[in-house]
């Protein structure tokens, strides 16, 4: 999960809210190998910084946002539902990197075979080489160590939105780009397009009208603590504006109070209404204030179940838009034609 810290004065919020701190990044790194040495399966990014912000089984400090996972760490069914739910884990050079979601494409290329997910861009890298990493591979519902649930990424036939490792983390524009459409040729055993979600533009007069309407916004994601698929319901999601940590750097950039942890990079912020679900965002990272949260008092940044706050404490996100789905169908048809041809 990639964080970003604003400073406290208004000015350098402005212009370096988006910096990523290489401190915490040394700090996370180290959370990570602790973690791989207690026998947890990894996740880049680091534990109890702003993700985790309600749900963690304290009421005193916010109401829980009702997570639940789909399956407990014993692949056993959980208070969750895998029905019409298309996701799973992105596992690169040995570890898993974050969440994806499975698109449904017959509107774009009916013809298609194999499937395409969505996640963020930045977890196809090892943010320390700032290199893409060698094979990458999606554990659908994280059931990677079953592996007919497992399937190669073709890293060949990637889109994005221009991520650069090595410049965009340190631009006022980053998430604007941090998208990423994969293929997968040989889908795990099973995979019915029917299971794939649909991605849909959502402008945010049309999220409130929905959410007056009855409909619930969710987060879906991996969690590394759980090493489970889990599902964070009743978020609040807000578009970004000049007067809040992401500053209105750019249009379609969301605000999320969804409980979530390290792997939730590339998670779906899905909208629910009546039994239909519909995906309107990608979880990217965090922000977070360092005037009320000081690095030397909170190194890792945010401790766990801190509340949200626009201004002081938030994750956010790339919301699906024109943009995203005109490239979802230029990538759908292209992989449609390459086939075709063979």
């Amino acid at each position: 999960m990639l964080f970003t810290r604003t400073p406290g004065s208004p000015l350098i919020q402005v212009i370096t809210h988006h910096i990523i701190s290489v401190r915490a990044i040394k700090i996370g790194l180290m959370c990570a190998l602790l973690t791989l040495i207690a026998g947890h399966t990894g996740a880049q990014g680091q534990r109890g910084t702003a993700v985790s912000i309600f749900g963690d089984g304290n009421p005193a400090n916010g109401v829980e946002d009702d997570r639940r996972q789909i399956f407990d760490r014993h692949r056993e069914r959980g208070n969750g539902t895998t029905q019409g739910l298309g996701v799973g884990t992105i596992k690169c050079d040995g570890r898993i990197r974050g969440t994806a979601m499975v698109l449904n494409t017959r509107q774009f290329a009916p013809a298609l075979d194999g499937a395409v997910l969505i996640s963020a861009a930045h977890v196809l890298y090892d943010l320390k080489k700032k290199r893409p990493f060698k094979r990458c591979d999606f554990h659908y519902l994280a059931l990677g160590e079953i592996s007919r649930y497992r399937a190669r990424i073709d890293l060949g036939q990637v889109r994005t939105g221009g991520f650069d490792p090595s410049k965009a983390t340190d631009s006022k524009s980053f998430g604007v780009g941090d998208w990423a459409f994969l293929y997968v040729p040989r889908p795990w055993r099973g995979f019915r397009m029917a299971e794939a979600i649909q991605a849909q533009a959502l402008s945010f007069p049309e999220l409130e009208a929905f959410r007056q309407s009855g409909g619930e916004l969710r987060l879906i994601a991996y969690d590394a603590v759980s090493r489970a698929i889990s599902i964070s319901g009743n978020c609040t999601v807000i578009e970004s504006q000049h007067d809040d940590l992401g500053g209105g750097a750019w249009k379609g950039q969301l605000l999320d109070n969804c409980d979530s942890g390290g792997g939730a990079s590339g998670g779906g912020i899905v909208a629910v209404l009546k039994g239909k679900q519909v995906l309107v965002g990608i979880r990217s990272g965090s922000h977070w204030s360092e005037e009320v949260f000081p690095v030397k008092k909170y190194p890792a940044g945010p401790p766990a179940g801190s509340l949200w706050d626009r201004k002081a404490n938030t994750n956010f996100g790339r919301a699906i838009d024109t943009h995203l789905l005109r490239e979802l169908e230029l990538f759908s048809r292209k992989l449609e034609s390459a086939h075709k041809q063979l």
